[in-house]
């Protein structure tokens, strides 16, 4: 795990704060409608053009979805809808998974899995031991060396380890198809879960 923390450690040099989560056995158009986005409604941004977009457009985030190798790729920068355990249930119904690492600038973070439509993660990764009321902590992150200073890093080594799929540095600065949603704070005003 600590060489898979050290091939990460570039993250923790980046202006971006990120939810980035990974599916399988799903699709993009079904991604995209349960994190309330329109699946025909796509244009090709940066995760700065997203980020500014949102900044323009209040009660809405912009998020990347798109396919890559088998499994699709969901990416926020500045947003949370992939921690939130209703949608984890939602996007991973029938079948898939779901798995999802975040931080935000204000130094929370937060990791979120579900199998089969069944929440199987949701913690703080710093309050591990901590048994908050709430939290989800599975039997294999108390295996994690989470360390101040090293948590984005070892959020992707996380990530990859749980689901086999690497993050792409190169997908912070690629257009990727991205999607208009509203905030979750305003899904969950309108009953959209």
């Amino acid at each position: 795990m600590h060489q898979l923390i050290e091939a990460y450690d570039w993250i923790e040099h980046q202006d971006v704060v990120l939810t980035f989560a990974v599916i399988q056995r799903s699709t993009t158009q079904e991604v995209v409608r349960v994190y309330g986005g329109d699946p025909v409604q796509s244009q090709l941004m940066t995760t700065i053009e997203a980020e500014d977009a949102a900044l323009d457009d209040p009660g809405f985030f912009y998020i990347q979805v798109f396919e890559h190798q088998e499994h699709v790729i969901a990416l926020e920068n500045n947003g949370w809808s992939g921690t939130i355990p209703e949608i984890a249930r939602r996007v991973s119904a029938d079948g898939a998974t779901f798995f999802s690492v975040h931080w935000n600038v204000n130094g929370l973070f937060r990791i979120t899995g579900a199998e089969d439509g069944t929440v199987t993660a949701s913690f703080d990764p710093m309050r591990v031991d901590a048994d908050d009321p709430g939290d989800l902590v599975p039997s294999w992150a108390t295996n994690v060396p989470f360390e101040v200073g090293k948590l984005r890093a070892t959020s992707l080594a996380v990530a990859e380890q749980q689901t086999g799929m690497a993050f792409d540095q190169a997908w912070l600065a690629t257009k990727l198809p991205t999607y208009r949603a509203p905030e979750p704070d305003e899904q969950s005003a309108g009953r959209n879960f």
